[in-house]
């Protein structure tokens, strides 16, 4: 943990002493209030625990892992907008804070800085063409996701694409950087961002539990947020699977109702029916194997147990997350 602490600080600093100011303020302003709030920053940490467990120089790998921070914000910022999202790790959105426009903006400028720090260190190029290959795939994933809300059918496998693009390939990504600066082989690259893509499949599904089984003080987002929105996410797709007719089609219907529509209701009717189901169970066990999956693939890599450890231990606390 001492490691992952010190890597922890060495980013927050290095993060604190990157100049996010300029004119006009509109724009500069809200890139500094999105970034310079306490977030997971999880994908950096990937990035370096990556480099670290690879022999790299962290000195190197810190730009590409603020290129991932600038970046992931970048998307939270344009997905605020997307969702009408009032919320962000417990403060206003910035389409909230400020207006639509300015976010956009702001965003867009966050998406070039993103690129900036991507080129700075040795490997530069390399690591700006990851970074443009998992924004594209990132769009293709929100797009996606943006059918999914008039697509009549939509199975399980069409959400797990989703989320692997929307979500796991970024965390994958920032494994793939990181190992990248530390020029590992090819063949430890690509365990590394399997690794990547199965955590990262894990983490979107804890998040779809913990949009409905969590605390909003804790979790930062309002509390069944995804059902209010219809949001067809994997617990309502495998709650159609495992209902009975009756409640299959009061499931539909629910998420057929207007998103202005009494939302307290209609979320405290649909987690009784998934509670009745277990669904919450049921995706607890598709986060298990995908988490077998990932741990499968760090074994392949042929370090020394002690060289992995911390990376090891930084994905097992991911596992277990409350927020």
């Amino acid at each position: 943990m001492e490691k992952i602490k010190r890597l922890q600080q060495d980013f927050a600093t290095f993060l604190e002493q990157t100049d996010f100011g300029g004119q006009p303020k509109e724009l500069y302003e809200p890139i500094a209030y999105t970034i310079l709030q306490s977030g997971k920053r999880l994908r950096p940490m990937l990035c370096l625990l990556a480099n670290d467990m690879l022999g790299g120089d962290e000195q190197q790998a810190l730009w590409p892992a603020l290129a991932l921070e600038t970046f992931h914000n970048f998307t939270l910022i344009h997905d605020d907008i997307m969702d009408k999202a009032p919320l962000r790790r417990g403060k206003e959105t910035v389409y909230q804070k400020w207006n639509s426009d300015i976010a956009i903006l702001s965003g867009d400028a966050m998406l070039a800085k993103a690129f900036q720090f991507a080129l700075k260190p040795k490997k530069g190029a390399e690591l700006a063409q990851q970074l443009g290959k998992v924004a594209i795939e990132i769009c293709e994933g929100q797009q996606m996701d943006l059918n999914f809300e008039t697509q009549k059918e939509v199975t399980i496998d069409d959400y797990l694409e989703m989320i692997r693009l929307k979500t796991a390939v970024l965390l994958a990504t920032a494994l793939q950087m990181g190992a990248t600066v530390a020029e590992a082989k090819p063949a430890d690259i690509q365990a590394l961002y399997d690794f990547g893509i199965n955590i990262g499949m894990s983490f979107q599904l804890q998040d779809d539990i913990l949009d409905l089984y969590s605390d909003v003080e804790v979790f930062g987002k309002r509390h069944g947020g995804d059902i209010a929105d219809n949001k067809k996410t994997y617990l309502y797709l495998k709650a159609l699977e495992l209902a009975p007719e009756r409640d299959r089609k009061r499931l539909q219907q629910l998420f057929a109702l207007r998103i202005d529509h009494d939302e307290e209701e209609k979320i405290e009717e649909v987690e009784a029916i998934y509670d009745s189901l277990d669904i919450k169970g049921e995706v607890e066990q598709v986060i298990a194997e995908y988490d077998r999956k990932a741990f499968q693939a760090l074994d392949s890599i042929g370090l020394p147990e002690e060289r992995k450890r911390h990376l090891r231990t930084y994905a097992e606390l991911l596992s277990g997350r409350r927020k």
